[in-house]
């Protein structure tokens, strides 16, 4: 009767002392890493003509994306950083030339032994991401 309830003792107090160290144990958050990851690297276009006949072009360096919808329409993101947001894809934080900070959800995954790429832009309103409502189409590697 007595080595029950010492054995009771034991295994509470054990169990007790693994839940206390397991909640002291630090979450390894996700890290941003500056740069861009070499899957997303390279020049895309769209299957899609807009007016006129001009095809949307993604472009991604290890600096920037440089994003042509039009052709007098330019927008470059520049200061990148990222960290794996899926298996398939990353969230890329950046800045605008004009100083203003903006997030894309950039979509990847294989096509006819090359990659191809989406992506979806944010911004921060009181501090949580607003995103746009849906991916801006897929973009082919050249």
């Amino acid at each position: 009767m007595q080595d029950k309830k010492i054995y009771r003792v034991l295994v509470t107090s054990m169990i007790a002392l693994g839940g206390v160290i397991a909640l002291q144990t630090p979450t390894k958050a996700a890290k941003w890493t500056s740069g861009m990851p070499k899957i997303l690297k390279g020049t895309f276009t769209s299957r899609y003509s807009k007016n006129g006949g001009f095809y949307p072009t993604l472009s991604v360096d290890a600096k920037g994306v440089t994003i042509k919808t039009l052709p007098k329409s330019t927008t470059t993101i520049e200061k990148v950083s990222y960290r794996r947001s899926t298996p398939v894809s990353y969230l890329v934080k950046g800045t605008y030339k004009n100083g203003g900070q903006t997030y894309l959800r950039m979509m990847f995954g294989p096509y006819q032994g090359k990659t191809r790429i989406s992506y979806k832009s944010s911004h921060l309103v009181n501090g949580q991401l607003k995103w746009t409502k849906h991916y801006a189409g897929w973009f082919y590697q050249k």
